[in-house]
């Protein structure tokens, strides 16, 4: 018998061991610091089978469960501080991109605290999404969907864009109304 090759054998496991061992110890930190992110796909008794009115585009929404009790997003939307939050996939102009939100009884984004800012931000990395933040043609006042005043910056204001994008930059950057780009839209969990 080979002892040598035993004894590189054994060493060669115990190194395996200790590595997997490693990285199921910080695999959660390697993906995120907490499980807040998981929301099951199936509830009990059912099977991987889309809903019929979502293969026939209805708007009767699956809502799926979320970390809070009593609550709940549909299906592609995300739980962050007690709102749902949709982020498209595809490209729209702004407007299309609000009726778009209002057909899922939601609106455009209104970003009004710096924490929501930064979740969106760093959701939506390198990519432009609007959010509800508008002017009139001609005029100077940027207000959200909901009316409410907006007090921040708006990076190329002055080059006569009326819609704002999130993402990219981390600012608020004005942005032509009628060129397509992503949109996230927000509405409270049911």
């Amino acid at each position: 018998m080979n002892w040598n090759m035993i004894i590189s054998g054994f060493i060669i496991v115990v190194i395996k061991v200790a590595g997997m061992t490693v990285f199921l110890l910080y695999f959660p930190q390697v993906f995120g610091k907490s499980n807040d992110s998981f929301i099951p796909t199936e509830s009990y008794g059912t099977t991987n089978v889309q809903n019929v009115s979502q293969i026939f585009g209805r708007n009767n929404e699956s809502i799926m469960p979320t970390r809070s009790y009593g609550t709940g997003c549909p299906k592609d939307w995300d739980l962050h501080q007690g709102r749902c939050f949709f982020f498209s996939t595809s490209e729209s102009s702004w407007n299309n991109s609000r009726d778009h939100c209002a057909t899922r009884g939601s609106t455009l984004a209104v970003v009004d605290t710096l924490e929501k800012l930064k979740y969106l931000q760093d959701i939506a990395d390198a990519e432009k999404y609007f959010v509800g933040l508008t002017r009139q043609p001609g005029g100077k006042r940027w207000r959200w969907v909901n009316n409410s005043a907006f007090n921040g910056n708006v990076t190329n204001e002055n080059q006569n864009f009326h819609c704002v994008t999130i993402g990219l930059t981390k600012t608020f950057d004005a942005a032509s109304c009628d060129i397509s780009y992503r949109w996230i839209c927000e509405r409270t969990p049911r």
